[in-house]
């Protein structure tokens, strides 16, 4: 996917989502973006970088202090080393969420990323997850920030070694004109997972731009 494809994609989700966003109610929420992502492999003996662009997209539904939302990513990732091999990216992940305080959201769920190789089969990791979200407004019902940390609670890889377990964090903006379902979130994200006896450790960062409508 080019960037000129990705900005498209992006204006044609905002021309969309537009005439919609007040019909959406406070308790329902969905948004599309697209991603430009960064995976790098570390192993004793070297490593690998591949980057590409990744599309996203999430649903949620939200009652009083709960929540439950649903993501899914997917795109192709190219090699920025010599040896490295295209995979593509898939990553899905269900989250229950709950809001103990105005600014504060814990949440905790299933996590599934694979690595689908044009040679070489795929490699698949499975999390749960628990995440705790801090949300605050620097301008009031306009542009809030919110910080985001993981940890997985258990971790399995379909790989010989196994999996040492995996963590993960978040920034980002979400700007949203009052009075209005219609919000763009900018984003950046990075998960770090590890195989056992430090055979390998994955990173992958994500800078990500998206569109969204009714609840964040």
């Amino acid at each position: 996917m080019t960037v000129r494809a990705a900005v498209l994609a992006l204006g044609c989700v905002a021309v969309v989502a537009t005439p919609v966003a007040a019909q959406v109610p406070q308790y329902l929420g969905a948004d599309a973006g697209l991603a430009r992502a960064r995976f790098v492999s570390t192993t004793p003996g070297g490593g690998e970088l591949l980057t590409g662009v990744v599309a996203t997209g999430q649903a949620r539904a939200r009652l009083g202090a709960f929540s439950v939302e649903a993501s899914y990513a997917q795109g192709h990732l190219a090699p920025d080393t010599g040896l490295a091999t295209d995979r593509d990216l898939v990553d899905g992940s269900i989250f229950l969420s709950v809001r103990p305080l105005p600014w504060l959201i814990v949440r905790a769920g299933p996590h599934v990323r694979a690595y689908v190789a044009s040679a070489g089969g795929t490699e698949r990791w499975t999390h749960w997850e628990g995440r705790v979200r801090a949300e605050g407004a620097i301008v009031p019902d306009m542009l809030q920030v919110h910080v985001e940390a993981g940890l997985a609670l258990a971790s399995d890889v379909n790989a010989a070694a196994g999996a040492s377990g995996a963590r993960s964090a978040e920034a980002g903006l979400t700007l949203r004109s009052p009075q209005s379902q219609l919000w763009a979130r900018l984003g950046y994200v990075v998960d770090l997972a590890k195989m056992k006896n430090g055979v390998r450790t994955e990173a992958v960062e994500m800078v990500v731009l998206s569109v969204g409508v009714g609840a964040r």
